[in-house]
Parts: structure tokens; C-alpha cells; sequence
């Protein structure tokens, strides 16, 4: 995944990224391109405009945590410190409930 491809998903401009970083939209188009290497600040700024870790953007993770919301976060979270039957009963309800199951 690059640059580019995660601020088209997140619906952004280089424009606006160029802004939020406080540099010119020529500089972040060269980071985008590969002409220019952002420095260690200006990734750790990107990771958190873009809601990613810095190792998403260098290629070292594979999945965007951002694609969670804060609620799908806190499920995770609880079924992580929950009992096997908590899990179960919750995993159920959910299903239960699903607006995508099949009928």
C-alpha cells in the first residue's frame, strides 16, 4: 500500500495533506511519488492524519487499524477479557442480530 492509495481512501487532497504536514503540495506530491523521503517526524505525522501506524506506512503491517471503529475496537477488546461463554453468548446475540445474515 502507498501514499496515495491511503489518502484516496480516506477521501483526502494531497492538498489537504500537504496542509496538515505544513509543507507545499509539490513536497508531499514527492513523497507520494518516491522522489523525496519524508523524514521520521513528517511519517509519524502522516501515520496520524491518516489514522495508521508508521509501520502500515512503510509496508511492515499488513492491516490498517484504522479500518476499525472505536466501537468495533472496544468488542474486540472485551471479547479479548471476556470467558469462553461470554464470548459465545455475545457471538450469538451479534449473529442473532445480524443484518447480514442469510434467511
Amino acid at each position: 500500500m502507498n501514499i496515495k492509495d491511503i489518502r484516496t481512501r480516506k477521501n483526502m487532497t494531497q492538498a489537504d495533506v500537504a496542509s496538515a504536514l505544513g509543507v507545499s503540495s509539490v513536497v508531499y506530491s514527492r513523497y507520494e511519488t518516491g522522489a523525496r523521503q519524508p523524514s521520521t517526524e513528517v511519517l509519524i505525522q502522516m501515520a496520524d492524519i491518516f489514522g495508521v501506524t508508521v509501520d502500515y506506512l512503510l509496508g511492515r503491517q499488513e492491516i490498517e487499524n484504522s479500518t476499525l471503529s472505536s466501537f468495533e475496537i472496544q468488542l474486540i477488546d472485551a471479547s479479548r477479557n471476556a470467558d469462553e461463554r461470554a464470548r459465545q453468548d455475545a457471538l450469538t446475540v451479534l449473529l442473532s442480530h445480524s443484518q447480514n445474515e442469510q434467511k
